[in-house]
């Protein structure tokens, strides 16, 4: 369990978001913060968890549509890491579970070592989202670390 100030949730998506992208541009672009300001009661726990990583672990998050080929930076390094037949898989993760990947595709630069995070606020983990995150690990060998984030 994460918490975090309320105040911080508050200044949600605008001005935080955008200063978020000024001090973390190796994890957010432009891109991000569009889709963030398009949808503005959406995104804050991912961005935070995101934070969250990168100043407990070092570790780079992309944050949401890493699947999608229009997401050409995020397409790009997530191919670097898996190979066409595991990037097959999660697109297909929809198709053959019924829900997107994980929220977080998570990995530490200049290594090899990746992980996915899945970031829940007032919802809940879904029955299909457990299935899809067992078959993460057996397919691909790595966890899925789960994140519940909270107003302190």
């Amino acid at each position: 369990m994460l918490h975090y100030p309320a105040e911080l949730r508050d200044r949600w998506p605008r001005p935080l978001a955008e200063e978020w992208l000024a001090k973390y541009p190796q994890i957010f672009d432009a891109d991000d913060l569009r889709q963030t300001i398009k949808q503005p009661r959406a995104h804050f726990g991912e961005w935070f968890v995101a934070v969250h990583l990168y100043e407990t672990e070092g570790a780079l998050s992309l944050v949401e549509k890493y699947c999608y080929r229009n997401h050409r930076r995020k397409v790009e390094l997530l191919d670097s890491f898996l190979s066409a037949e595991d990037c097959a898989f999660l697109r297909k993760l929809r198709a053959t579970h019924g829900v997107q990947p994980p929220d977080l595709f998570v990995y530490i630069p200049d290594t090899k070592r990746f992980w996915f995070a899945e970031v829940k606020g007032t919802d809940r983990l879904s029955a299909l989202q457990r299935k899809s995150h067992t078959a993460i690990a057996q397919t691909l060998g790595v966890s899925v670390q789960l994140f519940y984030v909270r107003p302190a």
